[in-house]
């Protein structure tokens, strides 16, 4: 059986030396995790656009793509599963009102490196993706 293969897009969404994640209730895939504002890459669409496409959807925030800074092209190859991880970064200069999508995410919380690297129900592949970005300093 071959693995699946995903191309996701997601973002350090930065507010004064925090960034945003949301929680996955139960009855949704990854349930019990808190991630980054993240979806699949569509048919047709950008990396930017599906960013900024994902950014709305998971938190009513409206992002200028020129706002979006792209990161890294992050590769995760999980027991079933191959993740391509376009990681992007947007810094806003104003606190924004963040309104979740019930249907993906039950909450939200602004968070350090430090804090949410300390959590242990993040998403699969999160405390890497801190250690890779360099928010972390990756422990030897």
């Amino acid at each position: 059986m071959s693995k699946s293969k995903l191309r996701v897009a997601g973002c350090f969404l930065e507010h004064k030396g925090k960034f945003l994640i949301l929680y996955r209730p139960k009855g949704v895939i990854d349930a019990d995790t808190w991630g980054l504002p993240a979806g699949k890459v569509e048919q047709g669409e950008s990396d930017e656009e599906s960013m900024v496409r994902e950014i709305f959807e998971e938190t009513g925030v409206q992002v200028d793509m020129q706002a979006l800074r792209f990161l890294e092209d992050y590769h995760f190859d999980f027991p079933d599963l191959y993740l391509e991880f376009l990681t992007f970064r947007v810094i806003l200069e104003e606190s924004v009102n963040i309104v979740c999508n019930p249907r993906e995410h039950a909450a939200f919380k602004w968070v350090t490196p430090e804090e949410c690297y300390a959590m242990s129900n993040l998403i699969r592949g999160f405390h890497d993706l801190l250690e890779r970005v360099g928010y972390i300093q990756k422990k030897i």
